[in-house]
């Protein structure tokens, strides 16, 4: 009877995690993370924001980072989806690098996602992960396989 209920507990303790570890370390971006995952059921994306500095209280910048990181996971979710168009451009004078500048666009529509956890850095940054059901997006006429 005990392992079962260390093995149910095992279980929940995976379910409830979702399908993204933390990207947070002791208040610190950690060293190595998911950024995105399909699994059976949902499409997993992580956004990150910073906190302005000129936010001048502690709920300014918490707010206002969580609100870059949910605009980052729609990013994520829609370059998954979609696909981004990339441009890029390198400088070079006398075989030095002098500019280089990369521009990322993506364009699509994402209905439907809720963020599933939210976490501050110690600097009031934040990330979210946030998450698509597949059938929302099958019912779309797009089909994700896990990875």
């Amino acid at each position: 009877m005990k392992k079962y209920l260390i093995l149910a507990a095992a279980v929940s303790l995976a379910a409830c995690s979702g399908g993204l570890n933390s990207a947070v370390k002791k208040g610190e971006i950690a060293p190595t993370f998911t950024d995105t995952k399909v699994d059976n059921n949902y499409l997993w994306v992580r956004g990150f924001g910073a906190a302005n500095p000129q936010n001048t209280t502690e709920s300014q910048k918490k707010i206002m980072s969580r609100e870059a990181a949910i605009a980052h996971g729609y990013q994520r979710a829609a370059e998954y989806i979609y696909g981004a168009g990339l441009t890029a451009d390198v400088r070079v004078k006398d075989a030095v690098a002098q500019d280089s500048t990369i521009e990322s666009k993506v364009q699509g529509l994402v209905k439907g996602m809720e963020v599933y956890d939210t976490q501050y850095m110690s600097d009031d940054g934040c990330t979210v992960i946030m998450r698509l059901e597949l059938k929302k997006l099958k019912d779309q006429g797009i089909t994700l396989k896990p990875n």
